[in-house]
């Protein structure tokens, strides 16, 4: 039955409007907070509205200047300043117009925005919160997540993991008022993308398609840069065990820029950091042994099986390296060991790169998509909301 009715989904996604006109709200400049930015207008025309009431309207490389003052932002345009408010809305007045910002205090570069800015104070610094249509912030994310370089197929693939990813996070940042922010640890969000028309087009061309598990839920859409040659278990990078997020090996990722890595460290800092962090019995020459000469051929979740509370992922964080997926040895001079590792990231889900040698190897993204995300379906987000009942 779940099946057929699968198979109904698919087939109105191909022939349904995108009827769903999605508007988020992502907090930018989010981990480097300004005091006071410079705005100006790139395309189109805006009305600037302070505390609800429009005071003033910006074309094409006019400019204003936001400043914190107290707990209220201070307006300045055309050397005048138009007063202080609780909130100011950049609000566009025709489609495709565009912002610039640049924050002044600290000095960032300059960057580009589609559609609408919200701005108050919070603790001090100005909340900046880009309104914005959700496939115009799809391109930015797959231009700043992918970089300009890629195939127009792995555009399409970045796109939909993207914009499945923001949807099933749509909360992350309620408490702030705004859904997901610029970073790391929502996506990267620079803006709006300039640099390769492939990427609108691929976004474009994908339009409303995200993926679901067979619940018909959307997924946790996880990436990372590179799996070493084998992706990992969602419960040996996080704590809970998710059906689509199994462990695959991954040739695709074989001999890519973020391949490999090689570090080392001080033995006597590494045996006291065992001993401190998990009780590690280093004066046991067994347990001493798989600490000191650690070559898995798979991918572990324990740094030793006689001690299950050593977690790779604590490991990998405590000390900085880029994998869970590593071997270890001592060096002859018996004062360092070595870390010789694959992959960067957490392993999780979609190897960025491996997904892009298999879209240049011209596997299709739905391929690509089904390789990394095990049991999932790609329907259209009219079909969801038709399933929903919403």
């Amino acid at each position: 039955m779940v099946r057929i009715l699968l198979v109904f989904l698919i087939v109105l996604s191909t022939h349904a409007a995108f009827a769903i006109k999605e508007v988020i709200n992502v907090g930018i400049l989010w981990g480097k907070r300004p005091a006071s930015s410079l705005v100006s207008i790139h395309t189109g025309s805006y009305t600037l509205y302070g505390d609800n009431v429009p005071i003033k309207q910006l074309t094409i490389n006019q400019t204003m200047v936001l400043r914190t003052l107290s707990n209220s932002v201070q307006v300045t345009s055309g050397g005048k300043i138009l007063g202080s408010f609780r909130k100011v809305r950049l609000k566009r007045n025709t489609w495709g117009s565009v912002f610039n910002l640049k924050a002044m205090s600290p000095n960032t570069a300059k960057r580009s925005y589609n559609d609408n800015l919200n701005v108050s104070v919070y603790n001090g610094k100005l909340k900046l919160i880009n309104n914005v249509y959700i496939e115009h912030y799809i391109g930015g994310v797959v231009e700043a997540e992918s970089g300009s370089r890629e195939t127009y197929e792995y555009y399409k693939v970045q796109a939909i993991i993207a914009r499945t990813y923001v949807l099933s996070n749509l909360n992350k940042y309620s408490k702030y008022g705004f859904n997901v922010c610029d970073r790391v640890n929502s996506q990267v969000y620079k803006g709006m993308s300039t640099r390769n028309p492939d990427i609108i087009k691929a976004t474009n061309a994908t339009r409303g398609l995200v993926l679901v598990d067979s619940d018909i839920n959307l997924i946790q859409a996880v990436f990372h840069s590179n799996s070493g040659g084998q992706t990992a278990n969602s419960e040996d990078a996080w704590s809970a065990e998710v059906g689509y997020l199994r462990s695959v090996p991954d040739t695709f990722s074989l001999n890519q820029p973020h391949y490999n890595w090689k570090t080392f460290i001080e033995k006597e800092k590494w045996l006291s950091y065992l001993k401190r962090k998990y009780n590690y019995p280093i004066e046991d020459s067994v347990y001493l042994e798989y600490v000191l000469d650690y070559c898995p051929k798979n991918r572990d979740r324990y740094l030793s099986p006689l001690a299950p509370n050593t977690l790779l992922k604590t490991i990998r964080i405590d000390w900085g390296l880029r994998s869970t997926f590593f071997s270890i040895s001592e060096g002859d001079e018996g004062k360092y060991v070595y870390f010789v590792g694959r992959g960067f990231g957490h392993g999780v889900g979609l190897s960025q790169e491996g997904a892009m040698r298999m879209a240049e190897l011209g596997i299709p993204y739905n391929k690509i998509l089904k390789y990394y995300y095990k049991d999932t379906h790609l329907i259209h987000l009219s079909a969801l909301d038709f399933f929903r009942g919403d």
